[in-house]
């Protein structure tokens, strides 16, 4: 068994294979770096902080260690709130999927119409920007725009 170990611990790896791990690496590392940043460690700070009762703004943090964690047990909404997204889950999200897989089948199928009801279904997507856009336009518009108004509330020039 020994001799095994060490001739893996030997085992010459070829060019072309490190250079595919080095890019594998390289092309996964944004993603990783992301996850890390923006999932796990706010994960982290949220379960210290839950060991903690917060003052305004975050100063003043006091260690409470569990008893956190006790009011929330013992709370009814807590336990009220668990149930509905428990029924939620269970009834809602089945129905839901089930629903758009029947609909997703019958849109690939030959179906009269077919064209329309996927425009339908996609004008959420487009109509959203779409609205946003509008929103922005009209903030920074120079003759009625809001900030424009709020400038000249204050005492500021507009601007163009």
């Amino acid at each position: 068994m020994a001799s095994v170990s060490a001739s893996a611990k030997k085992r010459k790896y070829s060019k072309r294979v490190v250079n595919e791990w080095g890019w594998s690496w390289f092309l996964v590392a944004p993603t990783i770096v992301g996850l890390v940043i923006l999932n796990i460690i706010p994960m982290i700070q949220t379960l210290v902080l839950s060991f903690y009762k917060s003052g305004d703004f975050g100063k003043g943090n006091i260690f409470v260690g569990f008893a956190n964690y006790t009011k929330m047990f013992a709370d009814a909404q807590v336990w009220g709130a668990v149930v509905n997204t428990l029924l939620y889950t269970l009834f809602v999200v089945p129905v839901t999927i089930i629903i758009s897989l029947i609909l997703a089948v019958l849109l690939n199928e030959k179906v009269r119409g077919k064209s329309v009801f996927r425009t339908i279904y996609f004008i959420p997507m487009v109509a959203a920007p779409a609205a946003v856009t509008m929103v922005w336009k009209w903030l920074y518009n120079n003759q009625f725009g809001l900030i424009n108004h709020i400038l000249t509330s204050v005492g500021l020039p507009t601007q163009e």
